[in-house]
């Protein structure tokens, strides 16, 4: 466990030198621990747009990649047939304006009917991209949000209320760097009984084979022997 305590206070030196030169300040306190404490909408909400933007970049990743199929029906599209639809949108387009005019060139519904149908593929992807970059330009604007309520939080935070969070939270982190220790010791110990295991396991099955094994050769002895 000696050594759970000095890599905790390695750690934390910066922080130690810091207290004892000037006191429970609460520019010690980390920016995250001041948003939850004082603003846990603010992370919330910038946890869940990181988490839709993730969802949102792995879609388009997997558009890219060959045989792709959108089986979850989510509209996404790869950007070789984003660019194939606009092309055919085009031509449906031209080929209505055309058979209006002049039958002989086919039904005008028809090609009216194509072009919605196109139109709506492109308008689920444009959607999905319009929430992408939405979400990036949120995510960065939380972020902005984030550092100036944290300054202003900070601000407000008494030395006696610094003290307070600055010591649970070194607390935390001792009892975190034991737990991590004796984690790490309790995966040797089991490895190492593992090991033992696998060398010197015996089934019962084995046991009663062996034993089987065993009184047959017994018994050819003694038949040897003429007692049986």
């Amino acid at each position: 466990m000696r050594g759970a305590f000095a890599n905790y206070y390695n750690q934390l030196k910066a922080d130690f030198k810091s207290i004892a030169a000037s006191g429970w300040g609460p520019e010690l306190i980390p920016d995250a621990e001041i948003l939850l404490s004082q603003f846990p909408q603010v992370l919330a909400e910038l946890e869940q747009q990181q988490a839709r933007l993730a969802e949102l970049q792995a879609l388009f990743a997997a558009a890219g990649e060959e045989d792709f199929e959108d089986a979850d029906d989510t509209g996404v599209l790869p950007a070789e047939q984003v660019k194939a639809l606009k092309a055919e949108l085009k031509e449906a387009k031209g080929n209505m304006k055309l058979a209006k005019r002049d039958r002989s060139f086919g039904d005008w519904n028809s090609y009216r009917i194509a072009a919605e149908r196109i139109e709506a593929q492109l308008a689920r992807h444009k959607t999905l991209e319009d929430e992408a970059k939405a979400l990036k330009a949120a995510i960065k604007s939380t972020s902005a949000k984030k550092d100036e309520l944290v300054e202003q939080a900070r601000l407000k935070i008494s030395t006696d209320e610094a003290r307070q969070v600055i010591v649970a939270r070194l607390g935390n982190e001792l009892f975190a760097s034991y737990r991590a220790y004796l984690r790490a010791d309790q995966r040797a110990c089991i490895a190492a009984i593992e090991n033992l295991w696998s060398k010197y396991a015996v089934t019962a099955k084995q046991i009663e084979a062996e034993r089987d094994s065993a009184a047959a050769e017994l018994k050819r002895y003694l038949v040897g022997l003429g007692y049986e």
